[in-house]
């Protein structure tokens, strides 16, 4: 699905979420099309409707081609989600390196939802991959434990730049992604539209209660 990297940024350390890629035969071009191909037919039906087959047709591309990246379905799965995370948290912290002018918590946490739950194909997605792990398939339950290890550090390194060196709570990051997870289950299964500028706002007075006060939340609390 893909795995952090730390950079270092003004004195800090940044960590960023960058998808593992295969070197192989033609690899910008075919990996792109069969993503774009996939995110297509998993948006006109479910993924478990979608089969390999089908996906490697509308790609133009032999069976074998697409066998060699994605030997699995739930592989294919796993790097379109990667690829949706990384664009999201390249936003996220691209918020936090505008100079001086400093985000909210309000504004961070509403780019971060809006971004992670405006699809319902995104969330399909991650619904799916945690299904297919609960129903006994160890390897890819390993794979989302990881993933899950790695989302909590993305969150202590984005509340560590915001908090302007104010320690990090115990049990924060585990908190708000189990939010998260939460607000994906009811964004594919509530016909209502999530009001995303509103979940941040209550999010941000959660943060904001249970480390550093209004660390963040007027705007000037970054670092």
């Amino acid at each position: 699905m893909g795995r952090l990297r730390a950079f270092h940024h003004r004195g800090c350390r940044v960590f960023r979420w960058q998808v593992n890629v295969k070197q192989g035969l033609k690899e910008g071009d075919s990996k792109d099309r069969i993503i774009a191909s996939a995110q297509q037919c998993f948006s006109e039906k479910s993924v478990d409707k979608t089969t390999l087959s089908e996906i490697a047709r509308r790609a133009g591309i032999s069976k074998g081609t697409l066998y060699y990246y994605y030997p699995t379905k739930n592989d294919l799965v796993f790097d379109i989600t990667g690829i949706h995370m990384a664009q999201i948290t390249e936003k996220v912290f691209a918020m936090m390196e505008t100079g001086d002018a400093h985000p909210t918590w309000e504004e961070v946490l509403g780019t971060l939802f809006e971004g992670l739950l405006g699809s319902k194909t995104r969330s399909r997605l991650h619904l799916y991959l945690i299904n297919e792990s609960l129903s006994g398939n160890p390897a890819l339950r390993g794979r989302l434990e990881s993933t899950y290890v790695q989302w909590f550090q993305l969150v202590q390194d984005g509340y560590l730049r915001m908090a302007g060196g104010c320690p990090f709570p115990d049990g924060l990051a585990r908190l708000l992604v189990a939010v998260l997870d939460g607000l994906v289950i009811q964004s594919v299964t509530c016909e209502d539209r999530l009001e995303y500028r509103k979940l941040a706002k209550v999010a941000a007075s959660l943060v904001t209660g249970i480390g550093c006060g209004t660390a963040g939340q007027s705007g000037t609390g970054g670092a």
